[in-house]
């Protein structure tokens, strides 16, 4: 009797044991642990062989590793190959996804936008250099690895008062039927229309300002060499 006791409570001590394995398997416990690694694999005849989606006019080079997912190894290299110069940076397209799109804006070295509201929600990673936010008249530096958000319709603007300029990535919803080929013509448009601004006396650059004006003396504070920023011409 006392041996079937045994192996009856070694049975039920490796039953707990398996429990709280499955139990600490799951990764979201909030969600209902809908991530599982246990799903059978999809038949070879299901599965997309990787292969590279070549870069056009309007689009940069991404890897289609599998059904779903597009990569691209280093968004500094899609900057080279795609984008349009405007009067608020050089902007292009970087991925497309069902509900989402990401693209980039490089800041020039001396480049002034004054804030003014978008109507959608962003996502915004400074991938490299620095550059000043502005919101509400408050301004941050912003340096590599930074990450903000701003909601719809708040008013942001940017300026980049440092020598290296800086590389953003922008994380946004998508609008229904947006693809590259009409995300570019768009850019082609703003720039268009941003050049018009500029003839007519809307601001873009530090050396527009009046030697007075908040942007100018908060470059000075944060970057001794701004002189040289200042100097530069468009």
């Amino acid at each position: 009797m006392r041996k079937i006791l045994i192996v009856l409570a070694a049975l039920s001590l490796g039953a707990c044991q398996a429990s709280q394995e499955e139990a600490d398997h799951s990764h979201d416990p909030a969600s209902g642990a809908d991530h599982t690694h246990d799903a059978p694999s999809m038949a070879p005849a299901d599965t997309l062989a990787k292969f590279v989606v070549p870069a056009t006019e309007v689009s940069p080079e991404y890897v289609q590793l599998a059904t779903g997912l597009a990569i691209i190894p280093e968004i500094r290299d899609a900057v080279e190959s795609v984008g349009v110069l405007t009067h608020e940076g050089i902007f292009g397209p970087l991925l497309f996804a069902d509900r989402s799109r990401a693209f980039f804006i490089e800041l020039k070295p001396g480049m002034y936008l004054e804030e003014h509201p978008h109507p959608t929600e962003s996502l915004v990673f400074t991938v490299s250099g620095r550059w000043v936010l502005c919101s509400e008249g408050k301004r941050q530096v912003m340096e590599e690895g930074s990450l903000f958000h701003f909601g719809d319709n708040i008013p942001t603007g940017w300026e980049a008062p440092f020598e290296e300029g800086a590389l953003l990535l922008v994380v946004k919803t998508k609008e229904d039927g947006a693809d590259y080929e009409p995300y570019v013509q768009g850019l082609r448009d703003m720039a268009a229309d941003l050049d018009q601004q500029r003839a007519d006396g809307v601001e873009f650059y530090f050396n527009d300002l009046e030697p007075d004006h908040e942007a100018i003396q908060f470059a000075r504070g944060v970057n001794p060499d701004f002189d040289e920023v200042l100097a530069i011409q468009y």
